[in-house]
């Protein structure tokens, strides 16, 4: 059962047990006003018969036409009290039956009484009369007198049934908080059974994967979100495991093919520089032995095999430093562009110390990166800049940085040769050129070695020129990786 439809399970019921608590208790509470209701009723009765009897007595005593005035608006009254029934037990019916009969037979007993005194006496009769009036007093006093016996036995049943209301208000109230705290207790073991003890699982789980424990295994086995959830996160693992096999199959291939390029470099490093070297010493061997029996054609043919081959030593040179480029750990720090960009130059002016450069380069840029291979790039940039502002009348060369988008960049910019910007793509590939090897010396892998050292700090590489009007190489760096 999914999560959300436990939840609405457990709101329907809480909110049918409310609703079951709040009609119990308006119950209840409606037992005490109606109880109350009749308490009211029976003491009205008691203040009714009360007065009654007052009337009745002060007529007894002294015969005047006033008090009878008031009996019968008092027998009035208390008939039209008898005539409500606010009653519910069989009791109390024949309780409030009896008292409106001897209620009746009470006003007609007094109704005699009045007669009798208003009737002719007569001398022979006197002590009969005396005699009947007092047994009609007697008779009517004891009738009012069981009259208000019978109303406080009325009153008796209205504060039992207030007591009794007001014990089942109590019990209601007493029930009611007793089947809320059942119902928040059951409602606290479903939440920690079926939702934090799979999420503290589930949190287990992921400080074990954490760890390394990539064979941790979750299987809540529930059939709700969290279940789906711990089944997910096992699907998740497994392919996580079987990510990280074929991650170590391909590191283990890795560090093969390291081998074997490691190797290979070897072999070129040492296998290929024995002919050439041998090529190029032979040539001069004859050059200087045989030179005066060699015709200009044959100098030139050996000349040119010693440049041949020099050319090819440089060029296996420049491969293995792409190669190391691109199989170097990084060892990334603070590296001050500023101070390794003058000491660059400073190498460039001794090596041709007839040459006046104009150097612009900025203060304190730092770059998060690996010094040796940022020392590589920014050798073949700076070198870059001076070859191709040999031939400019009042060359410059300039080290800074910019803002590219958002994005911090540093840059080498010259106001050499230049070139058409529609052969930018091809220049950062191994051996690409765009100037001829006698107008400009190289190799042509210089910029495919800056390229890859910008690849391996998750950075990127960009150029800008125009013909005759120079060039300014951009490179930018992801500098929060290595923080």
């Amino acid at each position: 059962m999914k999560i959300s439809t436990k939840g609405w399970l457990a709101t329907t019921t809480a909110l049918v047990s409310i609703s079951l608590i709040a009609t119990m208790i308006w119950w209840a509470n409606a037992e005490v006003v109606d109880a109350h209701g009749q308490r009211r009723q029976t003491m009205e009765l008691a203040r009714s018969l009360t007065g009654l009897r007052l009337v009745t007595y002060e007529y007894i005593l002294h015969r005047q036409d006033r008090a009878r005035q008031q009996e019968q608006t008092a027998t009035a009254r208390l008939t039209k009290l008898l005539a409500q029934n606010p009653f519910q037990d069989s009791e109390q019916h024949r309780i409030l039956l009896d008292l409106r009969q001897r209620n009746a037979a009470s006003h007609r007993l007094f109704e005699e009484l009045v007669t009798s005194d208003q009737s002719e006496s007569y001398d022979g009769d006197a002590l009969a009369v005396r005699r009947y009036e007092d047994q009609l007093t007697s008779r009517l006093l004891m009738l009012q007198q069981e009259n208000v016996a019978d109303t406080f036995r009325l009153t008796d049943f209205a504060t039992e049934r207030i007591n009794a209301a007001q014990q089942r208000v109590v019990w209601v109230i007493g029930g009611g908080l007793a089947l809320i705290a059942l119902a928040t207790a059951g409602a606290a073991w479903l939440i920690n059974r079926n939702v934090l003890v799979p999420i503290a699982r589930l949190e287990q789980a992921t400080r074990e994967v954490a760890g390394g424990n990539w064979n941790y295994q979750l299987d809540i086995g529930t059939r709700d979100e969290v279940g789906e959830m711990s089944r997910n996160f096992d699907a998740m693992t497994h392919s996580l495991r079987t990510s990280f096999a074929q991650i170590e199959r391909s590191n283990h291939e890795l560090a093969a093919l390291n081998q074997e390029i490691e190797a290979f470099s070897y072999s070129v490093s040492h296998d290929l520089r024995g002919p050439l070297r041998s090529m190029d010493g032979f040539s001069q061997a004859l050059l200087e032995d045989y030179g005066d029996r060699l015709d200009d054609e044959g100098k030139d043919s050996l000349n040119r095999i010693r440049a041949a081959s020099q050319r090819m030593g440089r060029l296996i040179d420049e491969l293995l430093g792409l190669s190391r480029v691109t199989r170097a750990e990084l060892r990334v720090k603070v590296v001050n562009l500023s101070e390794l960009a003058r000491e660059i130059a400073e190498s460039l002016e001794q090596q041709q110390p007839d040459r006046r450069v104009q150097w612009s380069i900025e203060d304190n840029l730092t770059v998060q990166a690996d010094k040796a291979l940022i020392q590589i790039a920014m050798q073949n940039l700076l070198e870059n800049a001076w070859k191709f502002t040999s031939k400019t009348a009042e060359p410059v060369i300039r080290v800074g940085t910019v803002d590219q988008d958002g994005e911090k960049a540093w840059f080498v910019g010259d106001n050499g040769v230049g070139f058409d910007m529609a052969y930018a793509d091809r220049l950062f590939g191994a051996f690409q050129r765009l100037h001829h090897e006698t107008e400009f010396p190289g190799t042509g892998i210089g910029l495919a070695i800056v390229q890859r050292i910008v690849r391996r700090h998750e950075g990127r590489t960009w150029v800008h020129a125009e013909p005759d009007r120079g060039a300014t190489f951009y490179f930018s760096i992801k500098e929060t990786v290595h923080e």
